[in-house]
């Protein structure tokens, strides 16, 4: 239970730290007086180096083990954010979200990993599973806490809060029991070490398969989710409160947090979890494509959320638990490593596309049906991998 938690802390670690900026930009616009492009690459800047270092970190972590990354990133991002919290000006505040994108990896590319080092492999969906519960309740935690802290007192203080749970997170990672060293890669990490790595994990069938399906996966998210709550203020529920909206958004994302902790349940029904992920994402994508049709009627639009919360973040748990399956103990975290690099590619991809296919259609239309026709192919994907186990 103890592994459980720290896995669980440092999950949510990640995700708050990714949704937290979208809150509180305004208010940090507002306090440093940035210009709108400014504010762009405030926001860019994490996942601009976040995806260099989630490639360049993971044989490391296989080679000196997972418990030694998750204290030094989470050590690491704990300054990151205090002197974030600290920045007075527009250069300092992108050199401390840059130095978030370099160490928050290490924790990243680690928990997966980490729970195939400390897991059976039968338990091993079913924890992915209670971990990934940390995705809905950081999201919910990030916008209530941006808008009410950063409106109420400071842009500032989520920043500080959130930087004593990396803290802490640091501290309790190194009571964790040694990585076992039949899970670490004895070769020292090299050029070669990469082009063998990447060439390895790339080469085998199922997992170029699991990278497509995790990057539609990715990217149909950001594509649905990235102007649906626009188009629901704007048009799908313009003649609601925005008290109704945000009740509704709310209760979509205890979906969420019902399909991470369920989906460890549902894997140890069947003997290959990516099979029944295969079957929710078909599920996840006529939910999705029904999304336009139920315009102004507010019950429908809250179950159509919650179910596709509860898809998308079942759909995350045992994806990235099935993936560990895949391969060997000594490459889980350059595994691990890519699949974070593949999430914010799809999502970058996915948010310029939702942005791009809301001004072609503003009914909302070809965000639904891009984002179904994209869990269509994640879902397909799945399916094969799952015949071929």
């Amino acid at each position: 239970m103890f592994v459980i938690a720290i896995l669980w802390t440092a999950f949510f670690l990640i995700n708050f730290n990714i949704a937290m900026m979208i809150p509180l930009l305004p208010f940090i616009q507002q306090g440093l007086g940035l210009s709108t492009v400014q504010a762009g690459w405030v926001l860019a800047a994490f996942p601009i180096v976040a995806l260099a270092s989630n490639l360049v970190v993971g044989p490391w972590i296989d080679r000196f083990g997972r418990k030694r990354f998750i204290i030094v990133g989470a050590g690491a991002c704990a300054v990151a954010f205090l002197l974030t919290a600290c920045a007075q000006n527009t250069p300092t505040l992108l050199l401390c979200r840059a130095a978030t994108g370099v160490f928050m990896p290490m924790v990243g590319a680690s928990i997966f990993a980490a729970i195939a080092d400390y897991v059976g492999p039968e338990d091993r969906a079913r924890v992915a599973g209670y971990v990934t519960t940390a995705a809905p309740i950081a999201f919910l935690l990030s916008i209530s806490m941006g808008f009410v802290l950063g409106g109420l007192f400071s842009w500032r203080l989520p920043l500080v809060l959130v930087a004593l749970v990396a803290g802490g997170l640091a501290v309790a990672a190194a009571l964790l029991p040694t990585t076992p060293p039949e899970a670490l890669a004895d070769a020292p990490v090299t050029r070669q070490t990469y082009k063998t790595r990447l060439l390895s994990l790339s080469m085998s069938t199922e997992t170029r398969r699991v990278f497509l399906a995790y990057f539609c996966w990715s990217m149909a998210v950001f594509t649905f989710l990235g102007l649906y709550p626009t188009w629901i203020v704007q048009r799908g529920m313009a003649d609601h409160s925005l008290g109704q909206i945000g009740t509704m958004l709310f209760l979509g994302e205890v979906g969420g947090l019902a399909g991470a902790a369920f989906s460890g349940r549902l894997a140890r029904w069947h003997a290959h979890p990516l099979r029944i992920c295969a079957f929710a994402a078909f599920v996840t994508a006529a939910i999705v494509l029904a999304v336009p049709f139920a315009h102004g009627m507010v019950t429908a639009q809250a179950l159509a959320y919650g179910g596709f919360a509860f898809g998308r973040d079942m759909m995350l748990a045992l994806i990235l638990g099935g993936a560990m399956l895949l391969v060997p103990a000594v490459q889980r975290g350059s595994l691990n490593a890519l699949m974070n690099a593949i999430y914010q590619t799809g999502a970058t991809a996915g948010g310029v596309a939702s942005a791009w296919l809301y001004g072609f259609r503003g009914d909302f239309a070809a965000n639904s049906g891009v984002a179904a026709l994209l869990l269509a192919v994640s879902g397909y994907n799945l399916w094969l991998i799952s015949r071929q186990a």
